[in-house]
């Protein structure tokens, strides 16, 4: 029926087949886990992206909020120190003004 050389090249197909079905498995999960990789760095880069943008807009508004601090912190000290040199110089007493004469 069948000689001992047929029976070790269908042992030897049985082999290949499932040698190729693991070599195929491990190829699959392989990728499995690069595409999971790719998902994941894909994710991690749209977030940098977003937080990118958010610390982008408060470098803006704290620029902004400086530009306009330094003009009201400047007018503050000229107003302090209008009024600090308005407090030291001495009042002059102004002379009061004695009954008019009306002449007729």
């Amino acid at each position: 029926m069948f000689s001992p050389l047929d029976i070790l090249y269908i042992v030897l197909a049985f082999c290949a087949l499932w040698f190729t079905a693991a070599i195929f498995w491990l190829i699959w999960q392989i990728a499995s886990i690069f595409r999971n990789v790719n998902e994941t760095l894909a994710e991690a880069r749209e977030k940098m992206v977003l937080i990118e943008k958010a610390l982008t807009g408060i470098r803006q508004k704290f620029e902004s909020t400086t530009s306009v601090l330094g003009v009201v912190v400047e007018t503050a000290s000229k107003t302090v120190d209008y009024l600090l040199d308005k407090k030291k110089e001495p009042k002059k007493k102004k002379p009061r003004k004695k009954g008019k004469v009306i002449d007729l």
